[in-house]
């Protein structure tokens, strides 16, 4: 099955010091075994961004950043085709689901990978993602096992 990965999943399962990485890595290493991994392009410039601006002895180096990405995200995962003429479908599907704000983000990241053939969506921030696309399931591995 295709899943996709948010980027609260990536963050924290690159970064050891993630007070979720033990879940989130773990959920990681059985999914890539076991399902075709997808990301949204737009979670990768995410996860880039939080991974370089987290507080303090956190933050990590651009340089650093993106190697924990290729390794993790490019050496494993399948980034999701954006057609740039659908961002005028995307928009137009915010409007019955209310989507504002920084949602969003999310209901983008939710319609790039369901357009790829994703019938799940893994993220640690589960309501973010709740009802934004119809039969696309959400999973948290930090309630999962």
């Amino acid at each position: 099955m295709k899943i996709g990965v948010d980027s609260s999943v990536i963050v924290a399962g690159v970064h050891a010091n993630h007070p979720r990485h033990a879940a989130a890595a773990q959920w990681l290493v059985q999914a890539l075994t076991a399902h075709e991994l997808m990301v949204c392009h737009h979670s990768v410039l995410e996860s880039y961004a939080v991974l370089t601006s987290l507080p303090g002895e956190l933050r990590v180096t651009p340089s650093e950043s993106r190697d924990l990405l290729e390794a993790t995200v490019r050496a494993n995962m399948v980034v999701a085709g954006f057609q740039p003429e659908s961002i005028w479908t995307i928009l137009e599907s915010f409007v019955p689901i209310s989507a504002v704000g920084g949602r969003s983000y999310d209901a983008f990241t939710a319609c790039v990978l369901h357009a790829s053939s994703t019938r799940a969506l893994a993220t640690l921030n589960p309501k973010h993602f709740a009802g934004l696309i119809e039969g696309l399931q959400v999973i948290d591995p930090g309630k999962i096992g």
